[in-house]
């Protein structure tokens, strides 16, 4: 068997990889909170895609085996991307907490009731309000790369949506959401904007 989303697997890993190193870079220069949110998500995402791609039938052939592991390293930059929004609209740390903690529970339950589905409309929700908070960051502030943001995550949550039609249109939808990445924080919309 082919495996066919490979190819967007690999690219993705290493796009967030890359970006990750050109964060951390802003990051020690400006020490910015939500810069390390950012440098985290995409560390941990990147990580979550090697190890998928290195699971497949092209390398190792133990998805099936490790699809369990491979769900709960995926859990961990939502949870990222969760504390991201929870922090930005200033939400009590208790809540925080709390929140975190239920999801936390809930993708549990999921690995024992996966018909339930729980997880996916979890991880939905926090994708999608991602999405909203950045469109929203982009019309208030005109920040180009929050919208190269939603633009990549409203990529991935389509591919992952799609991926029970194919692999390959997953695939192809994380290439698309790496370059949309890599345009977004290579430094290459500055340039545009001079």
């Amino acid at each position: 068997m082919v495996c066919e989303n490979c190819l967007g697997l690999i690219f993705i890993s290493i796009a967030c990889f890359i970006i990750s190193i050109i964060l951390l870079r802003k990051y020690q220069e400006q020490e910015n909170q939500f810069t390390l949110y950012m440098v985290l998500f995409f560390f941990l995402a990147g990580l979550g895609w090697l190890f998928w791609f290195l699971s497949t039938d092209l390398i190792l052939n133990i998805y099936e085996n490790v699809k369990g592991v491979l769900f709960l390293i995926g859990l961990v930059p939502q949870l990222i991307l969760l504390i991201f929004v929870l922090t930005f609209y200033e939400i009590s740390l208790s809540i925080r907490i709390g929140i975190t903690v239920i999801t936390i529970l809930l993708t549990i339950i999921h690995l024992f009731f996966p018909f339930l589905r729980i997880s996916t409309i979890v991880s939905t929700v926090i994708i999608i309000s991602n999405i909203v908070l950045f469109v929203i960051n982009w019309r208030k502030n005109k920040d180009l790369k929050s919208l190269f943001f939603s633009i990549g995550l409203t990529l991935i949550l389509l591919g992952e949506s799609l991926i029970f039609i194919s692999r390959l249109i997953q695939g192809i939808f994380l290439i698309l959401a790496a370059i949309v990445w890599l345009i977004a924080y290579s430094g290459l919309i500055e340039k545009l904007e001079e």
